[in-house]
């Protein structure tokens, strides 16, 4: 806080202090007696259920039966960055507690056009390697650390360079010869793998594990529809290839599509959080009106998971160079975009058609899988449990029934053989919108039936192609076995 005026001043502004940290003493008590009053009065719920936020935020636990916040602070700050104004009404979280009650993620800072940064390389990596290899004669293997920053969507997140050495991914790694120069060894790779520019960053030394990693940034650049159409195309079937690699694939799936990832290269990611994911600036809240402190403040960036959109390879190819269409009004969650797990879409890419007979034999065309960046924002989770209004879902039940097209045909055929799994009101109003920028359903079993796990997402800003791939309809059961994963990439 900011003085003026000589001594006279200065103790004003003392006791200005003094003052206000005493109002907010009794104001946090009384926010704490009326919190346990709420809760003692409260009736006790069936279930308990909790908000937890992505990784762009901190995890916050909200007790669904209490209304008062004590940390209105927080609160205030983290959604004014997002509006740009002091009204907490706008923040979904402070809705009626009775139409929450379910789990939540949310990505509650919006960072999309702000300033970037990769604060690993700027705070943690040393730059004089040479030196450090005179002085550590005894370590021979560096790997290396080649990252890009893909910037196609609004919001930016990390790749790595893996390379597919059977039958895992790794990181690359060069075995130093102490009468070489390390820098002219490795930046020797560098130019082998890439012909576009890329920046040597610095070196990390480990000390727990003794392993060494060199840093290069690879520069993204954005290209056409057309080229990445061309590009987009991965085969798994060559006995050596470079693959991108997203962090969530990395720390969560552990995997590359079926391929799974080298378990040092994941306790790297594990043991050094921060290695994964961006931060970006924003300015910070009221630090121009009051005339105090830092103006912006650093936060992180949502890391995109990485989802899979399963259907025929032609459709596939389609896709890459045109983009993913809307799936029709009557869909389970609206007219927006799906995805599902890599599993689940091996069930839509190689058997999807069949489903028009009720029978689930194999495809005689090839299956493509589309694997997508998907930024999750704000996420609603769906649960079989859940309370709706009946008469509401008649209404859209009865409504569905005006289209005469092939996808409702399609709708109709799968409620005659899986009857109830669409019986929620999130199949039939999709006003979840106006609050989320995602819903989801996990694997449930429902009147004796399955429900496999979807993402919907509202805006196509929030996902991005990765690659896509030919899977051989030859070589999987006639029926469909869900025990069944020896699914052949070609």
């Amino acid at each position: 806080m900011f003085y003026i005026g000589g001594a006279g001043g200065k103790k004003r502004a003392v006791r200005e202090i003094l003052n206000r940290k005493e109002e907010e003493n009794v104001v946090v008590e009384d926010d704490r007696d009326k919190a346990s009053r709420s809760t003692s009065n409260s009736p006790s719920r069936s279930r308990s259920r909790s908000r937890v936020s992505h990784a762009s935020s901190d995890i916050v636990e909200h007790d669904t039966d209490t209304d008062t916040d004590t940390d209105t602070e927080m609160d205030e700050d983290t959604f004014n960055v997002v509006d740009g104004d002091d009204d907490v009404n706008d923040d979904p979280l402070n809705n009626d507690p009775d139409e929450n009650d379910y789990i939540t993620t949310l990505s509650r800072i919006s960072t999309d056009g702000h300033h970037h940064h990769y604060s690993f390389t700027e705070d943690e990596l040393d730059y004089d390697i040479e030196e450090f290899t005179d002085q550590h004669p005894e370590i021979k293997d560096y790997e290396l650390v080649i990252y890009q920053i893909n910037t196609n969507t609004n919001t930016p997140f990390l790749q790595f360079l893996f390379y597919y050495d059977k039958p895992r991914c790794r990181l690359p790694y060069i075995q130093h010869n102490s009468k070489h120069n390390i820098r002219k060894e490795s930046d020797k790779i560098m130019d082998k793998l890439f012909t576009s520019k890329y920046r040597y960053k610095g070196f990390f030394h480990d000390e727990l594990t003794d392993k060494c990693f060199l840093f290069y940034e690879k520069y993204f650049h954005a290209v056409d529809s057309e080229t990445t159409a061309n590009i987009a195309r991965i085969s798994l079937q060559k006995s050596h290839n470079w693959f991108w690699v997203c962090t969530t694939e990395i720390i969560y799936q552990r995997k590359y599509m079926n391929i799974p990832i080298d378990e040092d290269a994941i306790d790297f990611f594990i043991a050094y959080p921060t290695l994964g994911i961006l931060q970006a600036t924003l300015p910070r809240r009221g630090s121009l009106r009051k005339g105090g402190g830092n103006r912006f403040q650093s936060v992180h960036i949502e890391a995109p998971i990485v989802l899979y959109y399963g259907s025929s390879f032609c459709y596939a190819k389609n896709t890459a160079l045109y983009g993913l269409k809307r799936e029709p009004i009557i869909a389970r969650y609206g007219p927006f975009y799906y995805f599902t797990t890599l599993e689940h879409s091996y069930y839509w890419a190689c058997y999807h058609k069949s489903l028009h007979t009720g029978t689930k034999n194999r495809e005689t065309d090839n299956g493509g899988i589309s694997r997508y960046a998907v930024f999750t924002k704000r996420m609603k989770t769906v649960f079989t449990d859940d309370e709706y209004n009946r008469e509401i879902v008649k209404k859209y039940t009865d409504r569905k029934n005006m289209f005469e097209t092939k996808i409702n045909e399609y709708r109709q055929i799968q409620e005659t053989f899986h009857p109830g799994i669409y019986d929620s009101i999130y199949g039939y109003d999709y006003t979840w919108t106006t609050s989320y920028d995602t819903i989801y359903n996990g694997y449930y079993h429902a009147n004796n039936n399955i429900l496999r796990p979807v993402w919907c997402v509202n805006d196509h800003h929030n996902f991005q192609l990765l690659s896509y791939y030919e899977v051989d309809a030859d070589k999987i059961p006639e029926k469909y076995d869900p025990k069944y994963t020896d699914y052949q990439i070609m």
